[in-house]
């Protein structure tokens, strides 16, 4: 067993050792050197190298004569290593391997008037042959004497040094360079590390005899490159290379831009500017004297380079021929007589492609293309489209071929921007086939000005054509490769632009071209300054299938627009260091590209259909809205009415009755229809397995042309009419006659019968007018959970694959789709709950509880919607009095049950039993007798009260102020007099005298209640007023409903689904969307509560005070 002191111990071990680390604890400074390491990928001083391995710059040992080896050097061209100084010789001391490189450096060989020889090692004596050769005290080396006199043909005579060697000797000598040739001294160049001529950089060297750019030139006596006579320089020594040619053809070197973006804010690119080009000074002339000479037996390098260079130019020019460089193109091609090339007409011999001279649709429904397309891999099919990029330099050098990756994303931003820009992380998608894309992504303008300009030629793998047949079908490494036309939407023709198309009937006059750039900083410079910058805005590939055969394809088009602003533009733009900076600079070096892929379909006949189904359509909402016209004038209009609301088929509000009506009728009818249409899409785009349809292009140039243009414009037309029948319908609601019939009769003479259960019936319907079957809250919550959570917002993507739910473009058809359905399925499932559990097993609905309520409270309520139409709620309970004690009223509840009352239903002939609730249809009398007492009793309503009486808090008296006012007494009798004649036309007791104040009682027809026809001897002169039972089914709920939000859930549901698609074609954000939808309802239930509640209490006289 342990002691106590070895528990203490113990115990006290961790303290101890924790007051020794602190007390004892130094940081470690000089004792351990930090280890770190650099980033000097460029050395700096002249005598240094990098030491790959430490990432670090190492100084080569000058004392002992050691300098950096430049003949071996870097990707950053530092130098790797040393060597020995000039005129010092390497001595290797090392005996073993270890020290094999080690060495020396020694000045044995300039001792004795040697040089050093290549290998660093030998020494090599400077012999005199041709020409004096010396040994220079100065570089230490051997120097030819160079005479200075030129040849017959002016050109200057030049020795060059060259080392030699035997079995036993090595030595330096003196030879003649060629004719034409010149050995560039340090004395030529003056001293200075280059020597600069016809557009060359020669590095001075006494070893080698350098050449003229050109064949033809030579350098004279002064070291200057010339032409022989008869030939001229060409070019601009700081654009490049000069050459000589036999004529200059003073060739037009100014570019037009016609696309100049100069307003950050508008976003329109309408300016326009020339500038004088220096590539084309530079390029022109020598371009087409060489491409001239250029057939098909003569294909040399120079000469290829320059037919493309002159290609190139011209696509500079966006391919207007008025410009001297198309123009000169166009000569060449002219001349030469064959299609040499695959028989393609517009590719002659010894010349690149450059336009298609067939017509627009020629190029479009081309279907040389032999390979078959699906979505999945199946032997024999493509899935995957593949795409040929032939890559040219502006000056004509062949690049190489590319696979298209995400070269059409070509432009990112400066750190730390990056996400925002384009680049080699940009989706790739687009090439597997049917799987649209839409990349809309930010470029940073001065980042892509200093980038190198490039030309491409497109082509297509046509993977089945194994024999390469078809227009332009060129053989490449086992494929075939098919050309793409690309359509420029910038391109000029006698100062018009044929493919600026704003409508498919413009594409007739198309000109397709085959060479396009991703960006061009060459053209815009005028003596070496960035003046304009040329780019692709916007890019479009797009395919289409052809309709006798979904598996085949025309051929691809490529559509591009060119978009320029000036660098000055973005001059003040915000930079490390710069305090003051301009907001507008920073917008414009900073643009918004687009690239899109789609594969579409030609959708004539599909649009053939449609018309005929819109005029179906139409005219079924024709007949349902002149039905509705008719139903709604057989209930207001009577023979010898005076209501000035009524029959007045001339006023205002008859006018605007009708129009919204129409505007409903047309929502009614047009939201199934275009949501089925969408379906269609949605269905067999989204669920084929095999290639059956595509979605319709959608070309954003196109107004009313554009395939989508129809879409958008029915989603707007059915929010904006839907939401305006909504206020409409809110405003009906809102001035809805209603009144309560108290059947309570009062306790004795002196004491009136209390006003609490009126009040309290009036609570009721107040809170009952906003109250919906569903709850949108939930659904928008669930609809988030489904489109967010599970990401099923993808469901809209144009992907051929319901399973697909990554990000891409959303598609608004698709969309509209996508959404109305879940919002379906929310309701739905939120309906049946309370229709098969929530409504039959726990609460009775919103408006039996209301009936059950008035019930038991002995309050009727009569509801006028329209002069001769409403509903009657018949609450005569059969107990003996409403006001009393809760023991009372349970036994009264008793009573009922056990059925030793009668039954609640209406005491007339033809009522139903049990029936509660009945539709009206009024005679002009009894609308006259109601409008009587009822005008006279709201000319002192609860707001004159109001103002009489003060608020509730003044109810009773105050110390020093005075209490409220009792109610006129005029208004009491009128009150008593409305109910009095209510209770007497229900009970029809006494009978009365004019047949027009009896009522009768009788069921509804089917077909009148399939159409909501009134009856039809409503209109007569003596006619009765009817009431028809306002019964509850499974499928409808009861009529009086239709004065609250309860009545009109359908129309409210259509409206969250218009409103939530609304926000998502503005924002494409179903969060945003979905807080939108939210508060739209806010609105309206705001409006429906604010002034439904005072038509309330200005109806039935119940100070609005008393609603809670």
């Amino acid at each position: 067993m342990a002691s106590p002191i070895g528990h203490l111990l113990s115990s006290l071990a961790p303290i101890v050792l924790l007051l020794i680390f602190v007390l004892f604890y130094q940081p470690v400074n000089g004792n351990v050197e930090e280890i770190y390491l650099r980033e000097d990928v460029t050395c700096q001083s002249s005598d240094g190298f990098f030491d790959a391995l430490g990432m670090i710059c190492q100084t080569c040992d000058t004392a002992a004569n050691q300098i950096p080896d430049t003949s071996t050097v870097d990707y950053y061209n530092n130098p790797t290593g040393c060597t020995c100084a000039t005129g010092y010789s390497k001595v290797y001391d090392g005996t073993t391997s270890e020290d094999l490189w080690d060495f020396t450096c020694t000045d044995t060989c300039s001792t004795n008037s040697f040089s050093v020889a290549n290998d660093g090692v030998t020494c090599a004596e400077c012999r005199s042959t041709s020409s004096a050769n010396t040994y220079d005290v100065d570089s230490l080396d051997c120097k030819c004497t160079q005479p200075g006199t030129t040849d017959a043909d002016g050109a200057i005579i030049t020795y060059q040094l060259v080392e030699k060697y035997d079995a036993t000797d090595t030595w330096r000598e003196c030879i003649m360079c060629p004719s034409g040739t010149a050995v560039i001294t340090s004395e030529v160049a003056g001293g200075n590390p280059t020597y600069n001529s016809a557009g060359v950089s020669y590095t001075p060297d006494r070893y080698i005899c350098a050449s003229c750019p050109d064949e033809n030139m030579y350098f004279d006596a002064s070291y200057v490159c010339q032409c022989p006579a008869g030939m001229q320089k060409v070019g601009r020594e700081t654009e490049g290379t000069q050459k000589c040619v036999i004529n200059t053809l003073n060739s037009d070197t100014d570019v037009d831009f016609a696309a100049i973006e100069e307003d950050p804010y508008s976003g329109l690119a309408t300016g326009t500017a020339s500038v004088t080009s220096d590539a084309m000074g530079h390029y022109t002339d020598y371009a087409y004297y060489k491409c001239a000479e250029a057939t098909k037996d003569f294909l040399t390098k120079e000469v290829q380079e320059a037919c493309q260079t002159l290609a190139n130019l011209c696509v500079m020019n966006m391919y207007d021929e008025d410009h001297d460089t198309c123009d000169l193109f166009d000569k060449i091609q002219d001349s030469r007589l064959i299609d040499y090339y695959d028989d393609i007409n517009g590719w002659k011999e010894a010349l690149p492609w450059l336009k298609y001279k067939e017509a627009s649709k020629t190029v479009r429904e081309n279907r040389d293309i032999e390979m078959q397309v699906s979505f999945e891999e199946i032997t024999g099919y493509v899935d995957k489209l593949q795409y040929k990029l032939v890559k040219y330099a502006l000056n004509g050098t062949f690049v190489g071929v590319e696979n298209l990756g995400t070269q059409f994303t070509y432009c990112g931003m400066a750190s730390p921007n990056t996400e925002f820009g384009g680049g080699d992380t940009s989706s790739t998608k687009f090439l597997k086939f049917g799987s649209g894309q839409k990349d809309v992504y930010k470029c940073d303008l001065e980042v892509l000005a200093e980038q190198e300009m490039y030309f491409y030629d497109m082509y297509l793998v046509d993977e089945d054509n194994d024999d390469c047949i078809g227009s332009g079908q060129v053989a490449a490494e086992g494929n075939c490769l098919y050309p793409v036309p690309i359509l420029i939407r910038n391109l000029r023709k006698d100062a018009a632009y044929p493919n600026a198309n704003l409508e498919p009937e413009e594409e007739i006059d198309d000109i397709f071209v085959r060479r396009f750039f991703l960006h061009d900083n060459e053209s815009g410079k005028k003596n070496g300054n960035l003046e304009i910058l040329r780019y692709a805005k916007k890019m479009t590939l797009s395919v289409m299938i052809t309709m006798e055969d979904p598996s085949r394809i025309f051929t691809p088009i490529l559509e591009i627009e060119y978009n320029e602003r000036k660098p000055d533009a973005w001059a003040d733009r915000k930079r490390d260091g710069v305090t003051t900076y301009s907001e507008s600079a920073e917008l414009m070096a900073v643009s918004d590209m687009t690239f899109k892929a789609e594969y579409h379909m030609d959708t004539v006949e599909f649009w053939s259909n449609i018309e005929i189904l819109v005029g179906f359509t139409s005219a079924i909402a024709g007949v349902i809205w002149l039905t509705r016209v008719r139903n709604w004038q057989t209930r207001n209009q009577r023979i010898g009415a005076t209501n000035p609301d009524a029959g007045d088929t001339s006023g205002t509000m008859y006018m605007v009755h009708v129009l919204m009506m129409l505007l409903h009728t047309f929502v009614i009818v047009f939201f199934p229809f275009v949501f089925l249409i969408c379906s269609y899409w949605f269905v067999f785009f989204k669920l084929q397995a095999t290639v059956f349809v595509l979605m319709p292009a959608d070309n954003e140039y196109y107004m009313i042309g554009n395939e989508y243009f129809f879409y958008e414009t029915m989603f707007h037309v059915l929010f904006w009419t839907h939401t305006a029948y909504m206020l409409y319908t809110i405003y009906q609601q809102c001035n809805t006659d209603i009144f309560f019939v108290d059947w309570e009769k009062p306790k004795n003479v002196k004491q009136d019968v209390s006003i609490w259960r009126t009040i309290l019936v009036a609570n009721e319907w107040n809170e009952m007018q906003t109250k919906r079957k569903t709850s949108l809250e939930m659904s928008l919550a669930w609809i988030g959970f489904f489109l967010i959570g599970l990401n099923l917002k993808n469901n809209a993507t144009t992907q051929p694959n319901i399973d697909d739910v990554e990000d891409g473009h959303i598609n608004i058809v698709l969309r509209f789709c996508n959404t109305t359905w879940w919002f379906f399925v929310t309701f739905a499932l939120q309906w049946l709950w309370n229709f098969l559990f929530y409504e039959r097993y726990y609460r009775e609905p919103w408006s039996q509880i209301f009936v059950d309520l008035c019930t038991m409270a002995k309050i009727s309520v009569f509801i006028m919607d329209e002069p001769y139409h409403g509903f009657y709620l018949h609450c005569r309970s059969p107990y003996e009095f409403a006001d009393g004690s809760m023991q009372q009223l349970a036994e009264q509840l008793k009573k009922e049950e056990s059925g030793l009352t009668t039954d609640r239903r209406l005491d007339a002939p033809g009522a139903p039993e049990d029936c509660q609730t009945f539709e009206l249809f009024t005679s002009p009398v009894f609308r006259q007798q109601f409008d009587k007492v009822y005008t006279a009793l709201n000319q002192n309503n609860s707001a004159a009260l109001a103002q009489d009486t003060g608020r509730l808090g003044h109810m009773v008296g105050r110390a020093g102020g005075k209490g409220r006012t009792p109610p006129p007494e005029r208004m009491v009798m009128a009150l008593k007099e409305l109910n009095g004649f209510l209770q007497s036309f229900v009970e029809q007791s006494p009978p009365p005298q004019r047949e027009e104040l009896k009522r009768i009682v009788r069921e509804q027809p089917f077909l009148d209640q399939l159409i909501g026809t009134p009856p039809a001897d409503i209109r007569a002169s003596n006619a009765k007023c009817v009431f028809y039972p306002d019964t509850k089914t499974w499928l409808k709920d009861h009529n009086f409903l239709s004065v609250t939000f309860l009545g009109i859930e359908a129309d409210l549901f259509i409206h969250n689904v218009l409103t939530f698609n609304l926000f998502d074609m503005g924002f494409n954000d179903p969060a945003i969307s979905i807080l939108g939808t939210y508060l739209m309802h806010v609105f309206f239930c705001w409006l429906r509560g604010s002034f439904g509640q005072g038509n309330l209490a200005s109806k039935t006289l119940v100070d609005d005070r008393f609603l809670i």
